[in-house]
């Protein structure tokens, strides 16, 4: 019996040996937000090592970071011994706002491990309250919402935090999904919790590097998932619960009588030596939102749905333009708030000034595109000479006050000269044909004396010279019917049937294109009737298909000029530049 006793141990102790694996360092705090003075933990978990160096302080400005406790713990499961090292710093605020704690640097043996950054709010006023965990019960219920038995140590427990709890209509409030793990247990947990409800919209779901957190005294480990929740109408805003899916490692029984071994020589036996995998589902509680609508004092009539807060920056170039040539104003909203919903800045004293609506492109700085900067560039023309661009105004809703901001820039100093961009095709009046080439010199006519002093029949009745005659006749012929031919394909009027007909043939594809093509091929119409400038196609032409024209013009400048504007036409629209199109062909072609 004391033979099969050692060898259980030499057995126990080469699967202690063989278990210990990587080692990893892991730092969290006791609670991401604090006040002024009022102190957190910082601990610092080193797995899998019996010793390691770590700095006594950690330098960040405005806070006090210091080395006061250190704690060993050893565990077993399933013939698996895991060790940790726990460090537990002190971290005093002095300071108001956002802090970064740096990666720590560990040394275990001879290489050094690096914790990840953590992040700490700080609020002048007092910390906000972190909700209790929910326990687990002994009986095999999978949920967490459960109260257990007194004394009961918490294996895991779900929390949802906002930023706020009382938000305007279209806001965007950050939140976090957090799902904490004892660290005496072990498990997997699922890619992502489901998360979605009616009221709200939610940015994609983002994961937060792991780290441990210090809760009633105990270690955890979190798994967290941050998200921008937008609500969509006023009135109390009930965010439901979120489940995360997770196969946990919790404490199992031993075989019948393995325990009397250990009592025999006056022991227990070791803590986590025997586990039993469980599916479990982890719940965050729901959470109600005040939710109010916009304030209606003071609300800019620019105002487009904006709100965080915001800054602005805006650039011109050129400075020199010729006539029809663009001038673009690029425009820069950095902050945080909103973006997704965000209109463009308003153009002021515009006056002599052709604007098309602007392009847009957003750089997010974060996973929940809560911080970043949306990019706006105007294209301008000048219908006037000018001087200076129109200016800028940007409206947006400062949640934290619940005033209206408005952001202006002053117009930029540049030289631009009126005019219009002008089709590059040349016009059908101005085709001017190609010379007439000269009429080919004669040739040379050869005498043939055909018969000689034999013959008796005279030379202008012989066969042979009247054949020859025949020829000669037939090639002249033919060469000035190529003469006049040719003289006929390039005149003014051949080539203004020809156009004609290629005319007709523009009309055609027109008429059938489909609509996202329409105004490219319009436009080669325009151009090939003499421009898009109506007077430039003659006198004559009614005011209301000339206006047709001019309507026409500046849609295609507007699609060549602003890629988000409008490409497709009305049927109405479509049918009215159809019918003009057409009948200028047809007064062309007479």
């Amino acid at each position: 019996m004391k033979m099969r006793v050692v060898i259980l141990w030499v057995g126990l102790l080469l699967a202690a040996l063989a278990g210990l694996q990587a080692q990893e360092a892991t730092a969290g705090l006791s609670s991401p937000s604090t006040s002024v003075g009022q102190p957190v933990e910082l601990v610092v978990t080193v797995r899998d090592s019996r010793n390691a160096e770590v700095p006594q302080t950690i330098d960040v400005a405005g806070l006090r970071i210091e080395l006061f406790g250190r704690a060993t713990r050893f565990e077993m499961n399933n013939f698996k011994v895991t060790s940790s090292l726990t460090y537990t710093y002190s971290v005093v605020p002095l300071n108001a706002g956002e802090f970064t704690i740096p990666p720590i640097e560990v040394k275990v043996d001879k290489k050094t491990l690096k914790t990840a950054p953590a992040r700490l709010s700080v609020m002048a006023g007092a910390p906000p309250a972190l909700p209790a965990p929910q326990p687990l019960p002994n009986a095999p219920s999978t949920r967490s919402d459960v109260q257990p038995p007194a004394g009961q140590v918490t294996p895991y427990f779900g929390d949802l935090l906002l930023s706020k709890k009382k938000a305007y209509v279209g806001e965007v409030v950050p939140a976090e999904l957090r799902y904490y793990f004892n660290s005496r247990i072990s498990g997997e947990v699922g890619d992502r919790p489901n998360f979605g409800g009616e009221g709200f919209t939610a940015q994609k779901l983002s994961h937060v590097p792991k780290r441990e957190q210090i809760v009633n005294g105990e270690n955890y480990v979190v798994f967290g998932f941050q998200t921008g929740i937008t609500p969509v109408k006023s009135g109390a805003l009930e965010i439901p619960t979120s489940s995360l899916e997770a196969r946990l490692q919790v404490p199992g029984s031993p075989p019948p009588g393995f325990a009397d071994i250990f009592q025999q020589f006056g022991g227990a036996l070791p803590p986590g030596m025997f586990t039993s995998s469980r599916d479990v589902s982890i719940d965050t509680k729901p959470v109600t939102m005040e939710v109010v609508p916009l304030p209606k004092e003071g609300k800019p009539e620019n105002f487009s749905g904006a709100i965080g807060k915001f800054k602005m920056e805006a650039s011109a170039n050129p400075k020199k333009a010729a006539p029809g040539d663009p001038i673009t104003i690029k425009v820069l909203v950095t902050g945080q708030g909103n973006f997704d919903a965000m209109g463009a800045p308003e153009l002021t004293d515009d006056e002599g000034w052709r604007s098309y609506p602007p392009t847009d492109k957003f750089e997010p700085a974060d996973a929940i595109h809560f911080t970043g900067t949306k990019t706006f560039e105007f294209v301008l023309i000048a219908k006037q000479d000018r001087i200076k661009t129109p200016g800028l105004k940007f409206s947006y809703l400062d949640p934290a006050t619940g005033k209206y901001e408005t952001l202006t820039q002053a117009p930029f100093d540049v030289e631009a000269k009126a005019g219009e961009a002008k089709p590059e095709a040349s016009p059908v009046g101005n085709v001017t044909p190609s010379p007439t080439p000269k009429p080919e010199s004669k040739a040379s006519r050869s005498v043939v004396h055909v018969g000689g002093d034999s013959s008796w029949t005279p030379l202008f009745k012989q066969p042979f010279f009247l054949l020859l005659n025949l020829a000669v006749a037939t090639v002249w012929g033919l060469a000035l019917v190529y003469v006049l031919v040719k003289k006929l394909l390039r005149s003014a009027w051949m080539c203004r049937r020809s156009e004609a007909g290629r005319l007709k043939r523009l009309i055609a594809d027109l008429e059938a294109c489909e609509d996202g093509r329409f105004y490219d091929q319009a436009a080669d119409c325009l151009a090939s009737l003499g421009g898009a400038d109506p007077e430039s196609l003659g006198e004559g032409i009614p005011n209301a298909d000339a206006e047709v024209l001019r309507s026409l013009s500046e849609r295609i400048a507007e699609s060549k000029y602003s890629p988000i504007a409008l490409a497709k036409p009305t049927a109405d629209e479509r049918g009215r530049v159809m019918q003009v199109l057409t009948s200028l062909v047809s007064q062309y072609a007479k």
